[in-house]
């Protein structure tokens, strides 16, 4: 088994420093989701396997769970009753023996890409998952696992992917409702909100068995509609919600237009990821200027308080102006001050408060 402690880094620090999951896959928390980016190869285009939507879920929840370790360390362990006990809360399976077989079907499915090094480019094919638990207890110990080093920089660095949010991936519970979801959060955040795909290809994508329903009526009324309904059920678990245009070539339907319109406060939160890492470097710059710190909890707490309404960004600027400006008090409470200056901005942007 591993040492977590002697093994040595598989990749330089400046080649993990990319897209980040948030929330904990440990809290189920609607606040703050535990998403974790993966990249569109897995969730799409080249992958082969016995692996089913079960073994995607727990694929998902222990990427999440490993994040911040790969590339640094050659494995990782996990306690199994730890993973039954998110399973259990989500209404997930949570018997005893499904994670090992899970684990065995992911390390016997592989995925195809294309990467590059230097100037030339190569073919590369992977497993996606390798495991190991104690012979003796088995049912009830710990978990030790690996994402194969080749798929590491892919997942850390991709060039597409998709944000999954990972315990509402868990909660569904339709044969089709799973992929479909990971499919289409690949392409939530496009500017025009819309996935078009012929009819076989979402077949293909779907893993809808050949030879079964073979024509529309049947693939809606069985395959598409149930699992577009299990989606919309519940938008803020999604952070969208779906509609689709079936689009007719000659006398058949031929392909779909699927139509995507996020939440509320899926677009807060985004707003908040896409500042996060702006927001690091300057905690950095505050501290040089002698700033006192305001954590990225105030900041978020601020955020929530006013409906995700404001450009935290913008916000956090103007009061720091405002502070230089009247002489830079010393704040017993900086977090209360930063809120009660974000519900006074909210105030005069949305209603024209003074």
């Amino acid at each position: 088994m591993y040492n977590s402690e002697s093994a040595l880094p598989l990749f330089d620090e400046s080649e993990l420093s990319g897209i980040q999951p948030t929330g904990s896959p440990w809290l189920v928390d609607s606040i703050d989701p535990a998403t974790v980016p993966v990249p569109l190869q897995v969730v799409i285009t080249s992958v082969q396997g016995p692996y089913t939507e079960r073994d995607r879920k727990l694929w998902t929840f222990l990427l999440h769970v490993a994040f911040d370790e790969l590339g640094k360390q050659g494995g990782h362990a996990v306690e199994i009753k730890d993973i039954n006990a998110v399973f259990r809360r989500l209404g997930g399976q949570h018997d005893t023996g499904w994670i090992w077989e899970s684990a065995k079907r992911l390390s016997q499915t592989i995925v195809e890409f294309e990467v590059t090094y230097g100037d030339e480019r190569f073919d590369t094919v992977t497993s996606i998952f390798s495991a190991s638990v104690p012979r003796k207890g088995r049912r009830g110990s710990t978990l030790h696992f690996w994402f194969p080093e080749p798929l590491i920089p892919i997942i850390r660095e991709p060039l597409r992917f998709a944000r999954l949010r990972v315990h509402f991936l868990i909660k569904l519970s339709g044969k089709y409702a799973v992929t479909l979801y990971e499919i289409l959060e690949g392409f939530a955040n496009r500017r025009d909100g819309e996935c078009r795909v012929t009819i076989d290809q979402l077949r293909q994508w779907l893993k809808v068995p050949d030879g079964t329903y073979p024509d529309w009526k049947n693939f809606r009324h069985r395959v598409l509609g149930p699992a577009i309904e299990q989606i919309n059920a519940d938008p803020l678990g999604a952070g969208f919600t779906v509609e689709y245009e079936p689009i007719r070539k000659g006398r058949f339907y031929h392909e779909i237009i699927f139509k995507l319109n996020k939440t509320g406060q899926r677009i807060g939160q985004e707003k908040g990821i896409k500042s996060a890492k702006g927001r690091k470097q300057r905690y950095a710059d505050l501290k040089s200027k002698g700033r006192p710190h305001l954590s990225e909890a105030d900041i978020n707490a601020a955020a929530r308080e006013t409906q995700n309404y404001l450009d935290m960004q913008h916000v956090e600027r103007e009061f720091w102006e405002h502070w230089e400006a009247t002489g830079k008090p010393e704040f017993k409470n900086i977090g209360g001050a930063f809120m009660g200056f974000t519900k006074k901005k909210y105030g005069q942007v949305r209603y024209g408060k003074t």
